[in-house]
C-alpha cells in the first residue's frame, strides 16, 4: 500500500482520520502508532519479519532514550548507535539487500537521531511510550522520510490535532503531490522505461540523452510528489514535517543542490556525521576527508551497487572541487553557475540510474557516442515525438514559476475546485494504468 493507490486513498486514510479525530487528544498518539503499524504491514505485503524488526528497533531506541541521562547513558547511547548502524549495514549487504524492507533506512536513521539527541540533552527526548513510537513510526514519513528533528516533532505530537486551516492546507498538498506523481512522474518516465527495456548499451547517443533527461524528471517529480504528500498528511493530523524539496534545480552549486534535494537526509549527515567528525573547523585537508566519508556513507546508504558508489564518488569530487577553488568563481556568475550545476547533476544521475558499475560505464559510453549505432536518430525521433508534450510540461514544473503562481491563488475558492478536478483526473489515470511505486521506497 502506497500513497498513490486506491486502498490508501479510499480506505486506509479516511478510516484513520475518522478514528484519529474521534479519539480523545491524549489517545491520538496511540492511534497514530497502531495505524502506522497497520499501514506498514500492508506496505511490506504482510511481511511479519519486517514488522517485527520495526517494533524491535523502535523498542530498543525507546529504552536507550530513557536511559540517556542515567549512569552509563553515554555508553548505552554509543552501543545503541553501533547496533543500529551494524543492523542497517547487515540488512543492506546481506544477499544484496534481500532482507531490507521498505523504509528501514529512514526509520533507522530517525532512531539514531533520537539516540544522539537524547544523549546530547542528557535526558530522554520523549518519555511517553506512544508519542515516541508515533514520532518514529508516523506513516506519512515512515517509508521515505522526511527525517524529522526529534525535539520539534515531539512537541508537535504532544499537541497533535489540525486546525481547520492546517487540515485544508494539508489536503491541498496531498492532491498536488498526487498530481506530481501520477500525471508527471509516471508519464515522463516512459522514455527511461523504454531505454531500460532496450538496454542502455544498445540505444543511440541522442536517445541516451533523452532517456537520461526522462529519468531525471521522473526521479524529481516522483520524490517531490511523495515529499509533498507526506507533508500534507502531516498537516492533516496537525504535525508540521520538514519539506525535503527546496527547488533544488535553482541551486548555483552542486553543494547547494544537495542541501535542497532530500534536505532532511542532508541535514542528518551534517548533524550526525560531518559536524561530529570536525566539519570544516580543522583545515581544508580534514574538511575534504570528512566530505569523502560523508559521501561514501551516502552512497552506501542508497545501496551497495556499483552505480550508487560511483554516483557518490562523482559528487564528492565535484563538491571537493567547489570547496577548493571553483565555488568562488561560480558565485561571481548569474547564469553560468546554474548551467554548470544542472549539467553536473544530470551527468551524475546517469550512474545512479544505471545501478551497476558495468551499466554505468555502458551508459556513459553511449552518452558520449561510443559504440556501433550511436549516431542513429531513429529511436530518438520516434520517442521524442511521443514524449515531447509531457517533457516540456515537466521542464516548466521544475522551475519556481508554478509554485509562485500557486501561492498566489491557493486561498481562492476556485483553487479548491481546480484541485477537486485534479484529484479525479489522477484517479482516472490510476485506474487506467499500472502506475509505478515511489522510487525512494527502495532505500
Amino acid at each position: 500500500m502506497q500513497f498513490n493507490t486506491f486502498p490508501f486513498l479510499f480506505y486506509f486514510l479516511p478510516a484513520f482520520l475518522a478514528v484519529y479525530y474521534i479519539a480523545p487528544r491524549k489517545l491520538r498518539a496511540a492511534v497514530l502508532t497502531l495505524s502506522s503499524l497497520v499501514f506498514y504491514w500492508f506496505a511490506v505485503g504482510g511481511n511479519l519479519s519486517a514488522v517485527g524488526l520495526l517494533v524491535i528497533f523502535t523498542l530498543t531506541g525507546y529504552f536507550v532514550d530513557l536511559a540517556a541521562g542515567s549512569w552509563g547513558g553515554r555508553t548505552m547511547a554509543g552501543i545503541s548507535v553501533a547496533f543500529f548502524g551494524a543492523a542497517l549495514a547487515f540488512l543492506k549487504l546481506y544477499r544484496g539487500g534481500a532482507l531490507l524492507a521498505a523504509g528501514m533506512s529512514f526509520y533507522i536513521f530517525q532512531l539514531i537521531a533520537y539516540t544522539v539527541d537524547a544523549r546530547r540533552r542528557g535526558e530522554p527526548v520523549e518519555r511517553n511510550f506512544f508519542r515516541y513510537f508515533g514520532a518514529v513510526l508516523m506513516f506519512p514519513k515512515l517509508l521515505a522520510g522526511p527525517i524529522a528533528e526529534s525535539e520539534a516533532l515531539q512537541k508537535r505530537l504532544a499537541r497533535a490535532g489540525a486546525k481547520k486551516v492546517t487540515f485544508h492546507m494539508g489536503l491541498q498538498e496531498l492532491i498536488l503531490g498526487l498530481g506530481l506523481k501520477v500525471l508527471l512522474a509516471d508519464r515522463v518516465g516512459v522514455v527511461w522505461g523504454r531505454a531500460t527495456v532496450l538496454g542502455l548499451e544498445g540505444v543511440s547517443t541522442p536517445f541516451a540523452w533523452l532517456a537520461l533527461v526522462s529519468f531525471c524528471m521522473k526521479l524529481y517529480f516522483d520524490f517531490y510528489g511523495y515529499s509533498l504528500m507526506a507533508v500534507g498528511l502531516g498537516h492533516m493530523v496537525g504535525v508540521h514535517l520538514p519539506m525535503n524539496f527546496l527547488e533544488p534545480y535553482s541551486a548555483k552549486t552542486v553543494s547547494e543542490f544537495f542541501r535542497r534535494w532530500h534536505a532532511s537526509l542532508g541535514r542528518w549527515f551534517r548533524e550526525y556525521v560531518y559536524i561530529p567528525l570536525g566539519g570544516n573547523r580543522r583545515g581544508m585537508a580534514r574538511t575534504i576527508l570528512n566530505l569523502a566519508l560523508v559521501w561514501a556513507l551516502t552512497g552506501l546508504w542508497h545501496g551497495v551497487k556499483g552505480g550508487y558508489l560511483l554516483w557518490a564518488g562523482l559528487l564528492f569530487l565535484l563538491i571537493a572541487n567547489e570547496r577548493l577553488w571553483m565555488r568562488k568563481h561560480l558565485e561571481k556568475t548569474r547564469v553560468l553557475c546554474h548551467v554548470y550545476t544542472v549539467a553536473a547533476i544530470v551527468l551524475t544521475w546517469a550512474a545512479f540510474a544505471a545501478g551497476s558499475w558495468g551499466g554505468a560505464l555502458s551508459f556513459y559510453a553511449r552518452l558520449f557516442g561510443v559504440g556501433p549505432g550511436a549516431g542513429s536518430l531513429d529511436d530518438f525521433l520516434y520517442w521524442g515525438r511521443i514524449a515531447a508534450p509531457v517533457m516540456i510540461a515537466g521542464a516548466f514544473f521544475m522551475t519556481p514559476v508554478p509554485k509562485k503562481l500557486w501561492l498566489r491563488v491557493k486561498d481562492k475558492k476556485w483553487a479548491d475546485a481546480l484541485l477537486f478536478c485534479l484529484f479525479w483526473v489522477c484517479v482516472y489515470f490510476m485506474a487506467t494504468s499500472s502506475g509505478d511505486p515511489f522510487v525512494y521506497f527502495n532505500f
